[in-house]
């Protein structure tokens, strides 16, 4: 049987090839073959960028909250794949936190965004320049949380966080000279928004 003699080369791979270079050239001239042949192998491999899983879901969160639909590509089978699902939804709140405050209309302010065990969300908003009666808790909830839960549970991203177990709740807080006074929840979920659109 014959053999047919291939370059060393031509047999190995790029960090096989500088293996056994080291092995085989003297000492002054494997301290500079050796960096570039690592370096040719390095810059010929793959780089993968390196994406926050969280990004996309803060992005979610803040169209759930501003009532702007942001499509939520990728979310759901974020959400469903990982083993943590609070610690994802920690970080995108302390990512949409690093953005706050954000005008969502000419008397709503998102002031802040929390995210507490069991997969649920806490807004904070608060009423810049509400000229309406003085709001109680109870008068809130009569007039006000109702239709607020209809709109909100109307937006696409809330649609799908719900879906996926996430319950959210809105917190309606005005600041007076005094300090702040909470005026009132909305609380969303599967169930309630089942049953706000129908």
């Amino acid at each position: 049987m014959r053999i047919r003699q291939t370059p060393l080369s031509a047999s190995l791979g790029p960090a096989a090839l500088a293996a056994a270079l080291l092995w085989v050239l003297p000492v002054p001239l494997m301290a500079t073959a050796a960096p570039a042949l690592t370096r040719n192998a390095a810059a010929s491999a793959p780089v993968a960028p390196v994406i926050d899983e969280a990004d996309a879901l803060s992005r979610m969160l803040k169209g759930a909250a501003t009532g702007q639909n942001t499509g939520a590509a990728g979310v759901p089978e974020l959400l469903r794949n990982t083993t943590r699902p609070d610690n994802v939804l920690a970080r995108a709140c302390r990512q949409l936190n690093d953005a706050l405050p954000i005008e969502i209309d000419g008397e709503t302010r998102l002031r802040r965004c929390q995210s507490v065990p069991g997969k649920h969300v806490l807004f904070q908003l608060e009423l810049t320049n509400y000229r309406g009666p003085m709001l109680d808790l109870a008068s809130f909830e009569v007039n006000y949380a109702a239709p607020l839960q209809r709109n909100i549970c109307a937006n696409r991203d809330v649609e799908i966080l719900t879906k996926l177990g996430v319950s959210l709740m809105f917190r309606y807080m005005t600041r007076k000279d005094r300090g702040e006074r909470r005026v009132g929840d909305v609380y969303i979920n599967s169930p309630i928004c089942t049953a706000a659109l129908r």
